[in-house]
């Protein structure tokens, strides 16, 4: 389901509607209940990922929200990273935004009480429970919460460098505490395995580090002709997929080109998968699949993907870098010049 809210495009996954309804069946199996408790979690999710996206514009981006899995998240889309005063408010948006809906539910529910046990009372606690949840949650230092982007922008302040491996380390050990903590002290199993994944998570960022040497492409070999009707295929499916927000399908065309013979499918595959990551906002991952794809296959696009997710994690020193390995592979000076974003790196 895609929509706008203003000047913002929402898409909801499906997943997003799985996630809330399987939690809502923790809470109560009745369904007029579960549907009341679907409603207040979209809402409050949504209000919740408005308060990113609304400073997010007001800091020159163009922010896209998406709902999908657990949670929701917002790609601000700015043509630079922002420093780390300007990030530490983004990611506090997003909870003060949750917090001030369950201050008005607390004033609504004051100044008019409704009949307690009636829709009304439920909706209106529900809506102060899951608020005031959702922001505390989201406040602890772990990536990719909110308060895990705070812990990134305050170490990297200081470091005056990319701090995503120091930033990684440090959430893997709190999530995996916390998950201990959920699991010992709360008994509750959902949270505890939610930040499992967080700390796995984090572990794996961490392993990349923060500054990777970048690859060497490898010559050419010589082109099969069934190898560019497989490609060209997969990519126009990837991206009328990637278009629509079905990411799976694109994913599903990464696949298929890997999984085939040669360089030139394995690299286009590649590609497809710095796209998808590069959609998701994880820049770290778009960079890291298109400088793969590149080492495999000296394509301009990779090098342009590779360009534009290093810029949008504010390394633009690699962004440059990477802008001249397009160039040199093919891609035409006058369209880099005239692309919104990185056209300002080949001034």
């Amino acid at each position: 389901m895609r929509f706008r809210l203003g000047p913002f495009p929402v898409s909801v996954y499906p997943s997003f509607l799985i996630a809330a309804a399987l939690l809502g069946y923790v809470w109560s199996a009745s369904v007029p209940r579960l549907l009341l408790w679907i409603g207040v979690v979209f809402v409050s999710v949504l209000v919740h990922e408005l308060g990113h996206a609304v400073v997010g514009r007001v800091f020159g981006g163009r922010p896209e929200i998406a709902l999908e899995g657990f949670g929701g998240v917002t790609f601000p889309r700015f043509t630079q990273r922002p420093g780390a005063v300007r990030q530490i408010v983004l990611s506090l948006a997003g909870p003060a935004a949750g917090l001030a809906l369950g201050a008005a539910a607390w004033a609504l529910s004051n100044a008019l009480p409704p009949d307690r046990g009636s829709p009304t009372d439920v909706v209106l606690v529900l809506f102060k429970k899951t608020s005031v949840i959702w922001a505390a949650l989201n406040l602890l230092p772990v990536l990719p919460l909110d308060g895990g982007q705070v812990l990134l922008a305050l170490i990297e302040g200081v470091r005056k460098r990319p701090s995503l491996r120091i930033a990684s380390g440090v959430s893997a050990v709190l999530a995996f505490g916390i998950a201990l903590a959920a699991w010992w002290l709360v008994g509750d199993l959902y949270l505890a395995i939610w930040f499992v994944l967080f700390g796995m998570q984090n572990v794996a960022r961490a392993r990349l580090g923060d500054v990777r040497p970048e690859p060497t492409a490898a010559p050419a070999p010589e082109l099969k002709p069934s190898e560019r009707d497989d490609v060209d295929r997969e990519m126009a499916r990837a991206r009328a997929a990637l278009l629509e927000r079905d990411v799976d399908t694109a994913l599903a065309a990464a696949q298929q080109l890997e999984e085939g013979e040669g360089p030139y499918r394995q690299a286009a595959g590649l590609r497809i998968r710095a796209g998808v990551e590069l959609s998701r906002g994880d820049n770290l991952a778009a960079g890291l699949h298109a400088g793969r794809s590149y080492t495999l296959w000296q394509s301009p696009d990779a090098a342009v993907v590779a360009a534009r997710a290093n810029l949008r994690a504010g390394e633009r020193d690699r962004a440059l870098n990477w802008l001249k390995r397009a160039v040199e592979a093919g891609a035409q000076p006058g369209a880099v010049r005239d692309d919104p974003e990185l056209g300002p790196l080949a001034q």
